[in-house]
């Protein structure tokens, strides 16, 4: 692939002419060409213009997206505010105990005193755990307790679960009131993010609405620090970009709100790595919509180290493959209308055409159009223009994640500066992605899945990789609510105070 006159000066000191027994010219010989494929350079530069057109247009689809939203948000007013009309949400907490039981009193402290909703909230903590351990006893007199009018504790044993989505399937079945807002253990939400998520699904009549997440243990940790700044660029730009390219967003697991009865309806499947994306694709499926609201946000602890981060992201591909493979044709059976069709596609199936893209624009076209490949200025115009194009919407995608960051974290510079080492870093973030995603292909054609792990956080302190046990089958419950006079010392302040 270097200028074409290489090639013809090559061709021209192999040229033989007609001889006396006839022979005819062969063109260039192997040690004569100038690339893998020994074909002509014109042939090269026109087949990589249309691959590189093709990825770039692709890779643009995020760019020309929020084009469109920042179009859309001068041009048109902003719809008016919806009354919440103080409706009653359950806020539902499933933890695996061992793993968990250092910060689930905090995270309860957090759900019944810090959000911010006129309504009842009634918060269900329910667990499982392998062994009978200290921190039920007090979970249960935590129950017991008396709390704000408005706030009440529910406390579930989930016995013989051995699952996230077996505790999830089990507290449904309890929940009375007609919203139920989903976080993990780990998890503390801004005082307003539920208000805010109730308001969106009132005022776009939605299934259910999906917040952001931020790391909220920092404390100078370069890998939280960066995982901070992809949670950031993922909610404000990436996710509502996808929206708006399908139609919908999806469900991830955590910081949620959903109308119980489609929840309930739905349930949860233990067999997913990933049973929040499998309960959004058959809810998609059948023509419900589910939102992003980015501007609801809820803090988790980091992953404890790389190794961690690793498996948990490996987890999540498993999950979206396992589900890519288990609706891979029945989008085209369903009753969804085309573009409804196309978004979903463009979620689940074009996962691995997007990454391939992705790979081709953020690590392979840059190799090969280097000063110390093939440079760029000896490339034909039409893949110079690509090349412009898609590194100007590139900037065009960074400038705007730094503006969002400015607007919604003002005094924080550090984090400002992380967005830019995340966005300068983009060839390395696609290249593990891509290998990550490549290694659960193999685990789910194969079928050797693997064990679904607990991610150990960084506040745990303890190496805790567990899966949850107990015998199969549908957990029985045990169980306690309000009502009863026994204290935790520790936070008997923080309880009795007002929301």
């Amino acid at each position: 692939m270097p200028p074409t006159a290489g090639w013809y000066s090559a061709a021209a000191s192999s040229l033989r002419l007609l001889t006396e027994d006839d022979s005819v010219w062969e063109g260039p010989t192997w040690d004569d060409c100038t690339n893998i494929f020994c074909l002509r350079p014109d042939y090269i530069d026109l087949s990589y213009f249309f691959i590189l057109l093709i990825t770039n247009v692709l890779n643009c689809l995020i760019a020309l997206a929020h084009l469109w939203l920042v179009g859309k948000r001068v041009l048109c007013s902003r719809p008016p505010a919806v009354s919440l009309c103080e409706m009653g949400v359950s806020v539902v907490v499933p933890c695996y105990l061992p793993n968990e039981q250092d910060i689930i009193l905090g995270t309860i402290d957090h759900m019944l005193t810090q959000l911010n909703y006129p309504g009842d909230i009634t918060v269900y903590v329910v667990y499982n755990t392998p062994h009978p351990l200290p921190i039920e006893r007090e979970l249960r007199e935590l129950a017991g307790r008396t709390h704000s009018p408005r706030r009440k504790l529910v406390v579930l044993e989930a016995v013989g679960s051995h699952s996230k989505a077996e505790n999830l399937n089990l507290v449904l079945e309890s929940v009375a009131d007609p919203y139920v807002a989903l976080y993990d253990a780990d998890h503390r939400p801004d005082p307003r993010s539920l208000s805010m998520m109730m308001q969106e699904m009132l005022r776009y009549r939605c299934e259910a609405v999906q917040g952001s997440t931020y790391i909220r243990d920092l404390e100078g940790s370069a890998l939280g620090s960066l995982v901070n700044a992809e949670f950031f660029v993922t909610h404000f730009i990436y996710f509502p970009a996808m929206q708006q390219l399908s139609g919908t967003g999806y469900f991830g697991g955590s910081n949620a709100l959903w109308r119980t009865e489609t929840l309930r309806r739905y349930g949860f499947d233990s067999a997913m790595h990933c049973e929040d994306v499998d309960v959004s694709a058959r809810a998609i499926l059948d023509g419900y919509r589910i939102r992003f609201l980015p501007t609801a946000r809820s803090g988790e602890l980091a992953p404890a180290g790389t190794s961690a981060l690793a498996k948990q992201r490996l987890r999540w591909f498993v999950g979206w493959e396992q589900v890519t493979h288990k609706y891979y044709r029945k989008v085209f059976a369903s009753g969804l209308t085309i573009p409804r069709k196309v978004g979903f596609c463009y979620l689940f199936h074009l996962r691995w055409v997007l990454l391939f893209a992705a790979l081709m624009g953020a690590v392979v076209n840059p190799i090969i159009t280097s000063p110390f490949v093939y440079p760029l200025p000896t490339w034909s115009i039409s893949i110079q223009c690509c090349v412009y194009t898609a590194v100007a919407l590139y900037v065009f995608v960074a400038g705007l994640g730094l503006c969002f960051v400015l607007q919604h974290e003002p005094r924080n510079p550090l984090g400002w500066l992380w967005v830019v080492v995340f966005f300068v870093l983009g060839w390395l973030y696609v290249g593990l992605h891509f290998t990550l995603q490549t290694v659960a292909f193999v685990k789910v054609v194969s079928g050797n899945l693997g064990e679904w792990t607990v991610t150990e956080r960084s506040s745990t302190g303890v190496e805790r990789q567990a899966s949850g046990v107990g015998a199969p089958g549908k957990p029985a419950v045990r169980g306690s609510s309000g009502g009863g006079s026994a204290a935790l010392q520790s936070l008997q302040e923080p309880l009795l105070s007002p929301p």
